[in-house]
């Protein structure tokens, strides 16, 4: 999720947890729930694999776990805000909830290493979704901006805005489920919604996607040629992502380049990454280091100039 709502949900579980309802509080919490994504700071040998690493190992539970008490003993030393075991209790959730978000969305998150590889993609919510985020936002603003929890009927509304968001994250997850199609498929919200939905099914010869809402409604379909037959290309770079995207990439070939399309984010046709993992050279197909596909960066630089 964006770094607005894992900031919010940890300064609202600060709030929940903490005997003492403080600005401080609120601020300590919220910055060490985003302490997993500074996995982004650090630098890798390509593009494709910067992109595989990021979630790594800094969103895995056992290391989290691992890491909560002393992060715990710091903040009990410096701040005499409340008791070491709250500390302890207050940095585990604000960790733990931040990565098990992360894994409903579609990108892929390591929650079980070392002991599994596996990328946690459940997709039943967008990285960037309103109705999640809000309510524990005006939360934390109005500590923030009044000094004091808001309560209304002498009913605390961050305890309303925590099991709110988490019911509707809840029901998300089942509407994904009523939507997701039989064999191998997925189904994610698009945009900033949970009302239409972006699915896509692998068949051995064609890809195809469609948009459906939540009552089920059924929008066109929009097929692509499976073409992963050219991983053979560079069959090294190739499996390295299909297992980071849980096989729902593609292949295709532009201007003597072959591209590595995933197809979790954007769309079939204009997918949110794509890397060039081979290139012709006199008749024959040379590996390279993966790097992002420039086209795609150009048309996506072009549609945010006409958005703005």
């Amino acid at each position: 999720m964006d770094s607005i709502t894992q900031f919010s949900l940890g300064a609202a579980i600060g709030i929940a947890v903490s005997p003492k309802k403080t600005v401080k509080v609120a601020l300590i919490s919220g910055l060490v729930a985003t302490i997993p994504d500074l996995d982004i700071f650090l630098s890798h040998a390509d593009d494709l694999t910067s992109t595989i690493k990021h979630r790594g190992f800094s969103h895995a539970l056992f290391y989290l776990s691992l890491v909560s008490p002393l992060i715990a003993v710091l903040l009990y030393k410096y701040f005499a805000l409340m008791s070491y075991f709250r500390w302890w209790v207050l940095v585990f959730l604000v960790l733990i909830t931040h990565t098990i978000l992360d894994s409903l969305t579609i990108y892929g998150t390591s929650l079980f290493l070392p002991f599994s590889n596996l990328k946690v993609m459940i997709g039943s919510i967008f990285v960037i979704d309103p109705i999640y985020t809000l309510p524990l936002i005006i939360s934390v603003s109005y500590l923030f901006i009044k000094k004091k929890p808001l309560f209304i009927r002498n009913i605390s509304f961050n305890t309303v805005a925590l099991i709110f968001s988490q019911v509707y994250l809840l029901s998300t997850f089942f509407i994904q489920q009523s939507l997701l199609p039989s064999g191998k498929s997925f189904a994610t919200p698009t945009p900033f919604n949970s009302y239409m939905w972006r699915v896509v099914v692998m068949e051995d010869d064609y890809i195809k996607q469609y948009f459906v809402d939540l009552f089920g409604n059924k929008g066109s379909e929009i097929k692509v040629e499976n073409r992963h037959y050219l991983k053979n290309i560079n069959s090294q770079a190739v499996d390295k992502y299909a297992n980071f995207s849980s096989g729902f990439y593609n292949l295709t070939i532009d201007n003597d380049q072959l591209i590595l399309q995933d197809l979790r984010m954007g769309s079939i046709q204009n997918p949110s990454f794509s890397f060039v993992v081979a290139e012709l050279n006199d008749g024959k197909w040379m590996s390279v280091t993966p790097s992002r596909n420039k086209v795609n960066f150009q048309l996506k630089s072009a549609f945010r100039n006409e958005l703005l």
